[in-house]
């Protein structure tokens, strides 16, 4: 039966050092979520797992699961030796062939390998150990005068290319202009052929055969533009008439315009007039409730007891939208649109409104957009007048009484 690592006492140390490299230690310790403190040094990490190799846990089968994959090779031919001779032989061979982790654990794991045989063998690792490390300060001696050599060689050498690439640059300079000089002489050349090719065709009869035939194109551009000027010409004096109808249609829709604002204006100063009068004798006034003795005659009001918002207006008539107002029985809160009051005062007055009317020609964006807002969120009835004068403000109650 083969030995198990557990059971190699005072061979742990060996096998770990010899057997195992730095990084492969490290990806085990990862593979047996080994714990171990920040910035562990190597030889931390090769103390833990001579310890951990001791007992017959995870991670001493992990390691040696790992070391007998890695030396199968070497395994399976040391399973062929029988006697401490073969063994012996076998250690030697893999040795000098530069193999003596391989062999090294394949003694090891050898059932048949004496405790004499596995001394010595550890002996001679201890040993190589020794030698390994004093050749290795020696070449680190070495290699770090070697290193400075070649660091002055490289220094050397890039102070060469340096000079080797200005001279280039330089060369390519002046090669540079050289073909640009060759080029602008060639293409004077070029220019003074042509121009000598050209002057003998002037001096035959084919140079007054193009001109003729440049005046004849000439002439065609002539005649084209000259009818194209005459379209042109044409097409501006249609548009000038156009341009004068659309004028006089304007003018005329602006004296109808101003027509209807006349007349707009003398039946609003009527309904003043109307409304600065008197109610018919026996009338209650604005405390009518619809018993008049003359309703014929009578303004009865249709929104009686209520109290109806207007946003904005011409502050001029702000009497006069009262008086209509109670002409129509209800009582007319008014709020500039935030000309002069603030918009936390139009929240107050809403709020004790029970509709709200707002002229959409005399009140500004956020006005508008605020009405809306509040009247939506405090489900109060709203009507856009289109204009802010009486009239409107006579159809939009007229309108809230209907939905009364």
């Amino acid at each position: 039966m083969k030995r198990d690592l557990w059971n190699m006492s005072d061979y742990h140390c060996p096998v770990i050092g010899t057997c195992l490299s730095i990084p492969e230690l490290r990806r085990l310790a990862a593979k047996v979520q080994l714990i171990l403190p920040e910035r562990a040094t190597d030889y931390e990490l090769h103390g833990c797992f001579v310890s951990l190799a001791k007992a017959q846990a995870r991670p001493a089968r992990v390691v040696q699961k790992y070391l007998d994959k890695k030396f199968q090779r070497q395994m399976k031919r040391a399973g062929k030796a029988r006697t401490d001779a073969e063994l012996r032989a076998f250690w030697v061979a893999l040795s000098e062939a530069g193999d003596i982790p391989g062999a090294f654990w394949s003694l090891m794991r050898h059932p048949l390998a004496t405790d004499k045989l596995l001394a010595a063998v550890y002996g001679e690792v201890h040993m190589l150990s020794h030698l390994v490390g004093s050749t290795t300060r020696t070449e680190l001696r070495r290699l770090g005068e070697a290193q400075a050599q070649v660091a002055r060689l490289t220094e050397a050498l890039e102070k060469r290319k340096r000079v080797l690439r200005e001279a280039v640059a330089v060369w390519k300079s002046r090669t540079g202009d050289l073909e640009g000089q060759l080029a602008a002489e060639r293409a004077r050349r070029e220019k003074a052929e042509h121009e000598r090719i050209s002057l003998r065709a002037l001096l035959e009869t084919r140079a007054v055969q193009e001109l003729e035939a440049e005046r004849d194109a000439l002439r065609v551009q002539l005649d084209t533009a000259l009818g194209r000027a005459e379209r042109v010409e044409s097409l501006a004096d249609r548009l000038g008439a156009a341009l004068e109808e659309r004028t006089r249609t304007e003018a005329a829709l602006r004296q109808t315009v101003e027509t209807r604002g006349l007349e707009l204006q003398a039946l609003e100063s009527a309904m003043l007039e109307r409304l600065e009068a008197q109610c018919p004798a026996g009338c209650p006034g604005p405390e009518c409730v619809g018993n008049c003795p003359a309703p014929s005659a009578c303004l009865c009001p249709r929104l009686h007891g209520k109290r109806v918002l207007y946003v904005g207006g011409r502050s001029n008539l702000k009497s006069h939208y009262r008086a209509l107002g109670e002409r129509f029985g209800c009582m007319l809160l008014h709020h500039d649109g935030g000309v002069e009051q603030s918009p936390q005062h139009l929240q107050q007055l809403l709020s004790s409104a029970d509709a709200v009317i707002c002229p959409v020609d005399c009140v500004s964006h956020d006005a508008c957009a605020a009405v809306k807002r509040l009247c939506r969120k405090c489900l109060k009835p709203v009507s856009f007048a289109r204009t802010s004068g009486l009239s409107s403000l006579a159809t939009a109650l007229t309108e809230l009484g209907g939905r009364q």
